[in-house]
């Protein structure tokens, strides 16, 4: 629908939720990306070491988010997209794997019990542990068990364009190349028999690995259901507010924002602009949140009529 969307992590409390869904509110959003990775911290993951959050059952979780629910609705916002947690696999751990699939589940029936069409949930990098057929053919495996319940629950899971660092240096991982990211999302929504998975453009992984943000719009086409809006310095992931970084010898961002909206105006790009900001936001003293929240809600509305444009 080409409305801003923001990302619930910094804002949203579970000990004073209704304040959060205020200021989400009284910035100018009506919809929401919930991030369900704050239940779970990758290093718990890596290690085995679940939170008792994602022990809990389906029914419990959902009587979890009946409040979010409540909320939601009394301050005309809806749940778009959801955020599970990063990363749901342990290579050579099936153990830890087994109980990632059984999080991805919960998490679908969250989105499904909030009425929230997409989840995001981040491919698994392999490159440097083996070669990229291994990472493919895991991938795929990964991904596939999931087919079940996203019937059951009517949920679309998106996979992302990840960046990997070694030795300080930023490089490719998977879902980075577009040809690559198309045959992965088309072989498993043939596995599926129905359009059960898309993909999530993040505008920052892009940025830091340089790729031509039109050209890779133009290239995955429809299959982008949703957006992962960011800026960074092109040195680091930083997920800064829009427009935040600058050369210093002129007055050209870092970031191609002309491109996405080009290449999103090219494919005719209809979902919700997704802002990502979770780390930019948070620096930001609480007295003035609100009014940061207004400036990415009025370049959410800037960047739909950009979209729009004919």
């Amino acid at each position: 629908m080409l409305r801003p969307c923001i990302l619930t992590g910094p804002l949203l409390k579970d000990d004073d939720l209704e304040s959060g869904f205020k200021k989400i509110h009284d910035a100018g959003f009506h919809c929401v990306d919930l991030d369900l990775d704050v239940y779970l911290p990758g290093n718990k993951i890596s290690s085995g070491e679940f939170t008792p959050f994602y022990e809990k059952s389906i029914d419990e979780l959902c009587e979890f988010f009946t409040r979010h629910k409540e909320l939601a609705k009394k301050y005309d916002i809806e749940f778009t997209q959801a955020h599970a947690p990063f990363q749901l696999y342990v290579d050579g751990r099936d153990d830890i794997n087994e109980k990632c699939v059984e999080i991805v589940e919960k998490c679908t029936a969250i989105c499904a019990f909030l009425d929230c069409k997409y989840l995001v949930v981040h491919p698994i990098s392999l490159a440097f542990i083996r070669d990229r057929d291994y990472e493919r053919k895991t991938n795929i495996e990964y991904y596939a068990k999931f087919i079940p319940f996203l019937k059951k629950y009517g949920v679309v899971i998106c996979l992302e364009n990840m960046f990997s660092v070694v030795s300080r240096v930023v490089t490719e991982a998977v879902c980075s190349d577009v040809t690559e990211t198309v045959n992965y999302i088309d072989t498993l929504n043939k596995m599926a028999g129905e359009e059960l998975f898309g993909f999530c453009f993040d505008l920052g992984h892009m940025t830091l690995l340089g790729k031509h943000i039109r050209a890779s719009i133009d290239a995955l086409g429809s299959r982008i259901k949703v957006l992962h809006l960011h800026d960074n310095d092109n040195i680091q992931d930083n997920h800064g507010l829009p427009y935040s970084y600058a050369r210093t010898w002129g007055q050209y961002a870092l970031t191609d924002w002309q491109g996405l909206l080009d290449g999103l105006r090219d494919i005719g790009y209809r979902g919700e602009i997704d802002f990502e900001i979770g780390a930019g936001l948070s620096i930001i003293p609480e007295p003035v949140r609100v009014a940061a929240l207004k400036y990415v809600y009025a370049v959410g509305e800037y960047f739909a009529s950009e979209i729009l444009k004919q």
